[in-house]
């Protein structure tokens, strides 16, 4: 009885390890604008805290409905992708300008979804997307 219970505690943390539970992993895919406009692979975020952070920032927002034209092309674009390459699902592009401040960062979600983020989240949410401090962006 004892090696029953040990056996299923076994499996039970295997399951909870290799996510078996249905919950895929997600790491965040990030591209940054070249000094000749062109966008270049830059960070991938596998850190479970730094894509958690990531998302909760991006869902307690209050995005607007609207489209955006802005005065440059976006600093930084990132997707959400699952780690396991056998799962598919449709990437949601997002668009990040750093404010003229160098305090705040804008963000476009798609084409039509838009939030200026406080200075608290922006911080945040560009290190985490960077692996940088806002305030040491030239």
């Amino acid at each position: 009885m004892v090696n029953i219970k040990r056996l299923l505690i076994l499996i039970l943390l295997l399951c909870i390890a290799t996510s078996c539970a249905g919950v895929e992993r997600q790491k965040i895919e990030v591209d940054k604008r070249s000094d000749s406009g062109v966008y270049e692979a830059y960070k991938e975020i596998i850190k479970l805290k730094e894509v958690s952070l990531v998302k909760d920032i991006l869902h307690n927002v209050d995005w607007e409905r609207k489209k955006v034209d802005m005065a440059r092309e976006a600093d930084y674009r990132f997707i959400f992708q699952f780690v396991n390459p056998d799962v598919e699902a449709k990437a949601i592009p997002y668009s990040v300008w750093i404010g003229p401040d160098k305090e705040t960062v804008e963000v476009v979600q798609g084409n039509d979804q838009y939030v200026h983020l406080t200075k608290e989240d922006s911080h945040q949410l560009f290190e985490a997307i960077t692996e940088t401090s806002l305030i040491n962006v030239k």
